[in-house]
């Protein structure tokens, strides 16, 4: 999977963030409490809201994009926290882990969209929260010093330079660049990574729409059709041994419904609207097996018998 935009986007993003920081360290002497208070858990929380969102939209890797984003957080939050003293750290402490859950969440949440719209709105968010940063320090800054040296003011509007052309670069990366999303194989896939926690489990469904597969050509086949809060079917019925093929169709609301993933087989599928995805199972167990959305909020079960 060619992630490389990804990459592209976030290395700008970092960029960004280190020009603003070096800014903010150059007149931290002159930076209050609260100030400084609140730059450590604005850093921190942007922080790991964007290396968790970035992370997640292309892998999907929930427990992994939480993890890195919320160290990516701390990393952030809690020296810039130092700036507000003990209150301070404190404050970047609790800020990084939130913003690496949140950015987690947003990723996830989002993958089943047009990622091609969000990431430009994306960008100008983090830029509008790093122009309030710098506007804030600068406002304190200048309440302190009404008089700058000549060298200082030459020192600011390289640092703007810098940060316009970041800027600029990045919004045209954003626009210019396409974010393809990471998918399951759909191919079939023998083993069963972790039958054993499902197949004798029940899961709630909010009303029970069975559909028995059929058979043609040495393959079972069945549909699924994805709306905004359910799989119908949402119970597949199928015989154990032999290859199933299952074609996935979503309406246009259907939401993060239509990223549907099957975690016994370690398949997962984004459906799109205007196309039919096809996925393909070998059910070497027999049992109950569960399907769901990527938030599990819709859920289905697959019965090989």
């Amino acid at each position: 999977m060619e992630v490389s935009s990804y990459w592209i986007v976030y290395i700008l993003y970092m960029a960004l963030m280190l020009v603003v920081s070096i800014h903010v360290y150059k007149v931290r002497k002159k930076i209050d409490e609260m100030h400084g208070m609140m730059i450590g858990m604005t850093f921190g929380l942007i922080g790991g809201l964007v290396t968790a969102t970035l992370f997640l939209i292309p892998t999907g890797n929930f427990l992994y994009g939480v993890i890195i984003g919320s160290v990516v957080g701390l990393l952030f939050g809690v020296p810039f926290g130092k700036l507000g003293g003990h209150l301070g750290v404190m404050e970047g402490t609790i800020a990084g882990p939130m913003g690496g859950m949140m950015g987690a969440m947003l990723g996830q949440m989002v993958r089943p969209f047009d990622i091609e719209i969000f990431i430009p709105f994306f960008s100008s968010i983090f830029l509008i929260t790093m122009i309030g940063i710098t506007y804030a320090v600068n406002c304190r800054v200048s309440c302190c010093t009404p008089v700058r040296p000549r060298k200082e003011k030459n020192e600011v509007s390289n640092q703007f330079i810098l940060f316009g052309s970041f800027a600029v670069i990045l919004l045209l990366a954003s626009i210019i660049l396409s974010f393809p999303i990471e998918s399951g194989s759909g191919k079939a896939i023998d083993s069963l990574s972790s039958s054993q926690n499902y197949s004798t489990q029940s899961y709630l469904l909010t009303k029970e729409e069975v559909k028995e597969a059929t058979l043609k050509d040495g393959y079972q086949e069945a549909e699924i059709r994805i709306t905004v809060a359910s799989y119908s079917p949402n119970v597949i019925i199928a015989k154990k041994g032999i290859p199933l093929r299952i074609s996935l169709y979503a309406d246009e609301t259907a939401g993060c419904a239509r990223e549907i993933v099957f975690p016994d087989f370690g398949i997962s599928k984004i459906v799109g609207s205007d196309k039919v995805e096809t996925i393909e199972i070998n059910p070497t167990q027999a049992g109950e097996f569960r399907f769901r959305c990527s938030m599990d909020m819709v859920r289905g079960k697959l019965i090989i018998k």
